[in-house]
């Protein structure tokens, strides 16, 4: 009878390892990440009125080998990370977004063509590679997106998946965090 028992909690143990070995087996493999993020606030110049803040964006080749990267300047690949006072800070509202849903409210008739875009179609950017230990830098208006005239204290990231295209096999690279102080009006700001 020890020896049923015994089997048969043998046998409960190896179903629970095989599935256990599948699950991991099944897990896709992350990718290192082949570039780095750093970001710096950019120059004041005659484009930047006040409450417009542009980001100089810097993407780095940490790999070994030459990079093909069309996306590297491209804004769209590129998420920001805002809190204003520690909280998420609200987008603003585009143009698009306002008439997309009055477009569709009770009208018939109406129709959305939704498309795929490959990389090629939504990146336009270097078309040389990239070599290892190289950088190149493109500006990220801040202020298009989020209202930088609301008076607080700004932490702001710049993210990019790894590999775009394949998400479960992407990792997150974050660039450094800029804190940006927007006093309340005839406060004088400062860092």
């Amino acid at each position: 009878m020890k020896t049923v028992n015994r089997f048969g909690l043998n046998l409960i143990a190896l179903m629970l390892l095989s599935s256990t070995a599948t699950l991991f087996a099944q897990t896709p493999e992350k990718l290192t990440p082949t570039f780095a993020l750093a970001i710096d606030v950019k120059p004041l110049e005659a484009e930047n009125t006040p409450g417009t803040l542009i980001l100089l964006v810097k993407y780095t080749n940490i790999s070994d080998v030459i990079q093909k990267d069309h996306c590297a300047v491209t804004s769209r690949a590129y998420k920001m990370v805002v809190l204003r006072d520690g909280l998420p800070a609200e987008k603003r509202k585009t143009q698009t977004e306002n008439t997309d849903k009055s477009q569709d409210s009770g009208k018939t008739g109406t129709y959305r063509i939704k498309t795929l875009l490959t990389e090629e179609d939504s990146c336009h950017g270097v078309d040389k590679g990239i070599k290892p230990g190289e950088s190149v830098k493109f500006p990220l208006w801040v202020s298009s997106e989020y209202d930088m005239t609301v008076p607080g204290t700004y932490d702001i990231t710049v993210t990019r998946e790894a590999d775009r295209w394949n998400p479960e096999k992407s990792v997150t690279v974050k660039s450094n965090t800029i804190t940006i102080v927007v006093p309340e009006p005839g406060v004088v700001a400062t860092q």
